[in-house]
């Protein structure tokens, strides 16, 4: 099934003008992942999980600019026209799941390159990112996360960092999960503001995050996206 709610786009250029274009074209971040071992929770707390998944999904879409897909009952697709935020995307979504109730994860699988998508049909785009992100997915196991580009020099030099980034992340707790995604997605990153989101106390906040080694994911995430986004800028050159 496909989200209904589209975001929005850049403006595509295509070359024949036909009115037929996809909604989407140009250097786009697709994220393609399942829920991890989807088959051992009921149909009831699937459907939790699944709502909280959309929700991720639908606040990256808008964020950054795309849309996504949920199909075949656990994997999903997304989207979007911010190449350089993939990874963030990427781990809020792990975040986002190993910090509910039933304690779920998911793996994704995050490829940039020359891609088109329809607004509604994210799941049948077409392109080089769609290509590298599915096949991203078939061999991430037994890592939960995975980045892949056909420049090979920037794929070589981020992807051990990647890896540890990945570890680190399957380490958190429900709690520390919750906590280190409140900070990435928070425009003031105050442990002041970050304590009042949650409704807990600002020096609990303090203790979580420095506990869960914070610094290092958003460091990483900072560096992936200046990486990406210095790619794509002599790409478009």
């Amino acid at each position: 099934m496909s989200n209904s709610n589209s975001a929005s786009t850049i403006q595509p250029n295509y070359a024949n003008g036909s009115t037929q274009a996809p909604d989407s074209y140009g250097v786009l971040g697709v994220l393609t992942g399942d829920i991890s071992n989807s088959q051992t929770f009921s149909n009831d707390d699937l459907a939790r999980i699944l709502d909280a998944l959309k929700i991720q999904l639908s606040k990256y879409a808008s964020q950054f600019g795309g849309n996504f897909d949920i199909y075949r009952g656990d994997a999903f697709q997304l989207a979007v026209t911010q190449p350089q935020h993939c990874m963030q995307i990427a781990i809020g979504l792990r975040l986002a799941l190993k910090a509910h109730p039933l304690g779920v994860d998911v793996r994704v699988s995050a490829a940039i390159g020359e891609a088109q998508f329809r607004q509604q049909e994210v799941k049948i785009g077409t392109g080089e990112a769609f290509v590298l992100s599915g096949r991203g997915l078939d061999t991430i196991k037994p890592q939960y996360i995975a980045f892949s580009c056909h420049h090979e020099l920037l794929e070589n030099k981020t992807k051990l960092l990647t890896r540890f980034a990945d570890a680190h992340v399957s380490g958190l707790t429900q709690i520390q999960s919750q906590t280190v995604l409140a900070y990435l997605d928070a425009s003031d990153k105050s442990h002041d503001n970050i304590a009042s989101i949650l409704n807990k106390n600002r020096s609990n906040v303090s203790r979580i995050l420095n506990a869960s080694n914070y610094k290092l994911i958003a460091e990483y995430l900072s560096y992936m996206e200046q990486e990406i986004a210095s790619w794509k800028q002599s790409s478009d050159a």
